[in-house]
């Protein structure tokens, strides 16, 4: 589903935030008090705003006013006020945040004022590679080499009760599924195994190859 997401802050994190949103077909509104950077990533936006947030959050609760975001990011790891004041902006607004933390520290902190969601990048991403090394069925998304990637994803209403051989995902999309869990257990597929939206199934794939198979995957909700 398309959705209209805030993005402030456009670091490293960031703008690989836009650039993944952007691969999936969102809408973009992105703050930052940096012109240069804002201009970088110019293209993959709706719009945006050159703001420090830490110092005008009453030009953030206009543009938050305006605007009707289905979500926001605050990446922002290192101006621990700005990503405060900000959480607190967008909490009051009623919309759900996703937060980039510096440490552990700041992340309950974020936590307590409100944002639904801390994000460690360092720690969650060596996080997810030792799930995927002890358990497949724990990955969400794993780069590798070349391109290619082995992520997790739900079955949605694009492909909800075809076989596998129906979808013959390998020859259209260029995705491979490896593995589906119903119910937490777990199903090596064959051609006649049947897909039900809801379940899990671990799929490998080339990365841009993966953008057009889950839009594929969740057409229709």
């Amino acid at each position: 589903m398309k959705k209209s997401v805030l993005v402030i802050g456009l670091g490293r994190f960031g703008q690989g935030v836009v650039e993944g949103l952007y691969e999936l077909g969102h809408d973009i509104f992105a703050i930052d008090k940096d012109e240069e950077v804002l201009e970088d990533i110019r293209e993959m936006i709706v719009s945006g705003a050159i703001l420090d947030v830490a110092e005008n959050d009453d030009d953030l609760t206009r543009i938050v006013g305006e605007k009707n975001f289905d979500e926001a990011v605050i990446a922002m790891g290192q101006d621990f006020e700005g990503a405060l004041l900000a959480t607190h902006v967008l909490k009051e607004a009623g919309i759900p945040v996703t937060a980039k933390a510096a440490n552990a520290r700041r992340g309950h902190i974020l936590k307590k004022m409100g944002a639904d969601r801390v994000i460690l990048p360092e720690r969650d991403t060596g996080w997810r590679l030792a799930q995927f090394i002890s358990n497949s069925a724990a990955v969400d998304i794993l780069e590798l080499p070349q391109g290619f990637v082995v992520e997790q994803i739900t079955i949605g209403a694009g492909i909800n009760n075809q076989t596998i051989a129906e979808l013959n995902a390998n020859n259209r999309f260029g995705v491979w599924i490896l593995l589906i869990y119903n119910n937490d257990i777990p199903i090596t597929p064959t051609a006649s195994t049947r897909l039900h939206k809801g379940d899990v199934m671990i799929i490998f794939g080339k990365k841009d190859n993966m953008t057009i198979f889950e839009k594929e995957n969740f057409k229709g909700e």
